[in-house]
Formats: C-alpha cells, sequence, structure tokens
C-alpha cells in the first residue's frame, strides 16, 4: 500500500483551492448586499385618510456612521483570502503541469500494438522455437489445455542485445495473440497502476503482456515497487487471454524473480552452469516426495501415465532438483502440457510421460545462469 501522508505541497494546494473558493463565496456574498439604482414598482393604491403626523426634530448636521466593525471585519477577510489565493496559484500550477508530465511520462512507459504490425527481426531461434512448440500451442490453443492449472508466464533469460524483445513478439505471432502491451519501465509504480488498468480494458482479447529488464527492477529493493510488480504477474498471468512475458539478463536462483515465473527460457548462446546442490533436511524432502506424488496421481487421473520410469524414479528426480512444492507442481504440469501436444499433433498415440519429457521440463523450471 503506498503511504498516506500527503506532501507540503498538496497541503499548499488543498488550501489554496480552500481559500479560492471562500473568496469566490465572499464576493457573492458581497454582491447580494450592494444596493440598487433601480426601485420595485408598485401599483398606486389609494391610501386611507389620516390625520397628519408632526415627525420629531432631528439634528441634520450630526454625520450619520458609515464604518462599523463588521464592515471592517468583512474586508479585512476579503483582502486576506485574496492575498491567500494569489500566494497559493504558484503551486496550483505546479500541481498541474507536474500532473501532465507524469501522464506524458507513463504514456510514453507503455506501448500498446496490435500484434500484426510487428516486424520482429530474428535469426538463430529456429531450434528453440521448434523445442517450446508446446507452450506456444498452448498459448494459442488454450481450450485444448483447460484442465492444466499453470500461470500464463514466461521469463526469457540471456545477455544484452540478444534478441529476447524480438523472440517474445514472434512468439506472440505465433500463438497467434492479439495485441502486445510492452511496459519499458518497470521501476515505476505509476506505470505498473496504468498498465494493470490497460490490461482488464482488454478483457476480450488475447494479449502479451512485454516487461524487457524487469531484472532491473528487482535490483531496487524496493518493497512498495515489487508488491506492485508481482501483483501486476499474479493477477494478469491467472487471466487465460493473458501470456505475460519477462526480458532479464541474470537471474539468481530462488530469489523474488525466480520465484515469480515458473517457466524460463534461455536465448542460444546463453550461459548455464551446473544446478547447485542444494541441502535440504530429511522432513523437507518428504514433504517434496509427499508434494510429487500428489500432482503425479492428479497427471494419472487426467489420463497420463509414465513410461520407462517408475514412480519411485520420478519422485526422487524431482525431490532432487525441487526446493520447492511450487516448483514440483510447475514441473509436472509441463510434461502434461508437453504430452497433451505430442499427442494432439499425431506423434504418439497416447499421452506418456518419458524421461526424455521430465529432463526437458525440469530444464525450463530449474535454471542457473552462470555469473
Amino acid at each position: 500500500m503506498r503511504s498516506a501522508r500527503p506532501s507540503f505541497a498538496v497541503i499548499r494546494l488543498t488550501l489554496g483551492v480552500w481559500l479560492f473558493a471562500a473568496l469566490f463565496i465572499q464576493l457573492f456574498v458581497h454582491a447580494q448586499t450592494l444596493p440598487t439604482d433601480k426601485e420595485p414598482q408598485v401599483e398606486p393604491r389609494v391610501e386611507p385618510q389620516v390625520e397628519p403626523q408632526v415627525e420629531p426634530q432631528v439634528d441634520r448636521n450630526q454625520p450619520e456612521p458609515s464604518i462599523t466593525v463588521e464592515n471592517i471585519s468583512n474586508n479585512l477577510f476579503l483582502i486576506a483570502t485574496i492575498v491567500a489565493t494569489i500566494a497559493a496559484l504558484p503551486t496550483l500550477i505546479e500541481f498541474l503541469v507536474e500532473r501532465r508530465k507524469r501522464k506524458e511520462r507513463i504514456d510514453l512507459s507503455i506501448e500498446d500494438e496490435p500484434t500484426i504490425s510487428l516486424q520482429p527481426r530474428l535469426a538463430g531461434f529456429d531450434g528453440l522455437l521448434e523445442d517450446i512448440a508446446d507452450l506456444i500451442d498452448r498459448a494459442a490453443s488454450q481450450s485444448k489445455y483447460q484442465n492444466l492449472e499453470v500461470g500464463n508466464e514466461l521469463l526469457i533469460l540471456g545477455g544484452p542485445l540478444t534478441g529476447k524483445k524480438s523472440f517474445a513478439q514472434v512468439i506472440a505471432k505465433k500463438a497467434r495473440l492479439e495485441r502486445v502491451i510492452t511496459v519499458w519501465n518497470v521501476r515505476n509504480a505509476d506505470v505498473l497502476a496504468a498498465a494493470n488498468s490497460l490490461i482488464k480494458s482488454y478483457a476480450r482479447h488475447r494479449i502479451m503482456v512485454l516487461l524487457p529488464n524487469i531484472d532491473l527492477a528487482y535490483l531496487k529493493e524496493d518493497d512498495e515497487l515489487l508488491s506492485e510488480l508481482d501483483a501486476l504477474i499474479e493477477t494478469t498471468s491467472e487471466r487465460e487471454n493473458v501470456l505475460v512475458v519477462g526480458t532479464a539478463s541474470r537471474l539468481t536462483p530462488d530469489s523474488l524473480l525466480d520465484n515469480a515465473f515458473g517457466i524460463k527460457l534461455c536465448v542460444p548462446g546463453t550461459p548455464r552452469a551446473l544446478p547447485e546442490v542444494r541441502s535440504t533436511s530429511p522432513e523437507a524432502k518428504q514433504v517434496l516426495a509427499d508434494v510429487a506424488a500428489y500432482y503425479l496421481d492428479r497427471a494419472r487421473t487426467a489420463g497420463l501415465e509414465l513410461t520407462e520410469l517408475s514412480q519411485e524414479q520420478f519422485v526422487h528426480r524431482l525431490i532432487e532438483v525441487a526446493n520447492s512444492p511450487a516448483e514440483i507442481e510447475d514441473i509436472v504440469v509441463l510434461c502434461m502440457t508437453t504430452a497433451v501436444y505430442r499427442q494432439s499433433k499425431g506423434l504418439v498415440k497416447e499421452r506418456r510421460i518419458t524421461p526424455e519429457i521430465l529432463e526437458i521440463n525440469i530444464d525450463r523450471v530449474i535454471v542457473n545462469l552462470e555469473q
């Protein structure tokens, strides 16, 4: 949540607006009390005959009081209101100018384009595109994978200027998404809030939300910013019509960025290190084993079976590489995705999880880059 404490400029602006309103009220009341030159027209009427009355003697030379305490107070209040209003005008002008600049910065930080207008230039990615054909098919035909509960978030990893953004645009075109919303400045909370509102306006469109250089936001260590960024990723990736894609040049295992994206893809030429050996207590290993067995049972309920792999081998391999139940869930669901895709394309007759499919999807979830 953002701080509700108003700044000094906001306080000055509020006071100025109040005084400005008070000025108009005072002028209106003053105008109502001014005498008018026109006499009201009344119909003549006959007055009854009365005896003349003798008016009391009045000293005409005595001056009538024209200045009263009430008049002095009203005039002083009017003058004070005018002075205060004039003093608040610079703050009001400054606020309006800053608000306009802020809106312009937000507009420059968000780019909304129809996918058909994109012309990404990409070379050397044919093998990777073939390897992720199942992920592209899931984004294009979600009805075939509607029983798979997996978030629609994808992190593309690679060095600077290695084609990560163009690769994401190619995925959007191959998945037949309608629009690509690129959030250039992911380090600004106002930009993230505006992007979230724009995404909600496309409830009936299939879109990609592209977050370039998202790793820079996690370097700031700004709790407010990271909360808004995590909320944007989590809420939008749960929508069936939205695919959230981030790009990054660095990734630390088990970091906030690593946990925010279930699927990680490395562009060709990205140096990868061997997964680190994670020390896990026997109690934690047992919990992970139970989680692996649970998701394997769900896969079997959905009509999938293990091939060339026993349940004990499957569970052992998962707890060997995974460090959390979320990673195990991501790996199993991705294995199901690959099996469903291969059957739908006629590559196999039945939905099977093989050792090859298991290793492919372990590499998509557990990623360790060379530093």
